[in-house]
């Protein structure tokens, strides 16, 4: 049985030589499938009332957090052991607890916001740039569940903006910057105590050498890494007031 679990999980089944890794063909593809799937959402959901809207990102939040918990359950046939990357100090990974607090409680709504906005940016950036997706091939488990995690993530945040569920608004946006404090403390101590690089702040994110060849302190990457975000997450709130702008002038013609 465990020999069966080790080739279900491999990283290959048929030696096709095709591998999923960062700017390749799969990688391309499966971009399009997460982005076309979100689109698909948004055309049915955009007509229907708000429990309907409401019971979808319920299902993608349930999706979400089993997608995290069983796959720690299949480390050892995977990684061969415990991958302490996917324990929660990345932005990516705290985001799904944070994600289901804003979705399931009662109080949720409280800090859904800023947690929608990040829930954009963060697996946008991963997807764009998946470094840490191995060079398995696409269909092995190893690239589904990274890339749907991530895509579910995101679509839980687009579509609770794209469907009016979240209304932005840019005087909410210092939420966002506490909360980026907030996760950069906790990557903080997850680093000292693990000794890792969660959220990127013992190393850059590229990992092209930025702290190893001294060109910048290491400290400077636990402001350069929420200003960045926070940045990004001002460029979602313009964007959103642009096109809310648009549909405003659209329905008064």
């Amino acid at each position: 049985m465990r020999e069966l679990f080790f080739k279900l999980f491999a990283m290959s089944h048929f030696n096709t030589g095709i591998t999923i890794t960062a700017f390749s063909i799969p990688h391309f593809v499966y971009l399009a499938l997460i982005f076309g799937g979100i689109i698909g959402a948004w055309f049915i959901l955009r007509r229907k009332d708000d429990a309907a809207k409401e019971k979808a990102m319920r299902f993608l939040a349930y999706a979400l957090v089993v997608s995290y918990l069983s796959d720690f359950f299949v480390h050892e046939f995977v990684y061969g052991g415990l991958n302490t990357d996917k324990l929660p100090f990345h932005i990516c990974t705290v985001l799904c607890p944070l994600m289901a607090i804003a979705q399931f409680n009662r109080n949720g709504s409280k800090i859904k916001e800023p947690i929608v906005m990040l829930s954009v940016l963060a697996p946008m950036m991963y997807l764009c740039y998946p470094a840490s997706i191995g060079d398995g091939e696409p269909w092995c488990y190893q690239a589904v569940q990274t890339m749907f995690y991530h895509g579910v993530l995101m679509a839980w945040g687009i579509l609770n903006l794209a469907l009016g569920i979240v209304k932005p608004n840019i005087r909410n946006c210092w939420k966002a910057a506490v909360l980026l404090v907030a996760i950069t403390l906790w990557a903080k101590l997850g680093n000292v105590l693990m000794e890792h690089n969660w959220f990127f702040l013992n190393e850059d994110a590229f990992y092209i050498g930025l702290v190893e060849n001294g060109i910048i302190p290491k400290w400077l990457l636990m402001v350069i890494n929420p200003i960045v975000f926070f940045l990004a997450v001002l460029a979602i709130y313009g964007l959103c007031h642009l096109l809310t702008g648009k549909k405003k002038v659209a329905a008064t013609v």
